[in-house]
């Protein structure tokens, strides 16, 4: 019985809380004109601009040097390490000298990115709250100037 009881009220409620939202939603401010006067909401079509990136590929050529075989010349030979106030053993340190031999150019291909960003028209719908009479005017206007080809406007 209780329970009966619960879902009656519950129903009660939902049904109030419908006639509320349906006395404030219609009415109020017309979001174009800003009269208050009978508003309804509509769907109204925008017309904005989109950004998209666009990725641009392609290669770059570069010159590089290429150094040819080497030719070891002297050897030499140097006692490091031989410091008598720290505690450690000598050591030999050995280099050779060296001829570098004679170089060629080459070149070699690199892969560049490139990112664009345009901004192209795009459209959307919004919800607004309007009068009958902005209504009209509203898609008078977008079908005129935003839905016409390029060359006619």
């Amino acid at each position: 019985m209780k329970s009966h009881l619960f879902i009656a009220m519950m129903l009660a409620l939902a049904f109030l809380a419908g006639l509320i939202a349906e006395s404030f939603g219609g009415e109020g401010c017309c979001a174009h004109c800003k009269c208050q006067c009978e508003c309804q909401k509509v769907c109204r079509l925008v017309k904005e601009e989109k950004k998209v990136e666009i990725v641009c590929w392609g290669c770059k050529h570069e010159d590089f040097c290429l150094p040819g075989p080497n030719q070891r010349c002297d050897k030499h030979c140097e006692t490091v390490c031989d410091d008598a106030t720290i505690c450690t053993t000598p050591k030999n340190f050995v280099w050779y000298e060296w001829i570098p031999g004679c170089a060629t150019m080459q070149s070699k291909t690199k892969l560049m990115k490139k990112t664009i960003t345009k901004k192209i028209p795009s459209f959307k719908y919004v919800v607004e709250d309007l009068c009958e009479k902005c209504h009209g005017k509203v898609q008078d206007e977008v079908q005129k100037a935003d839905l016409a080809p390029p060359a006619m406007r």
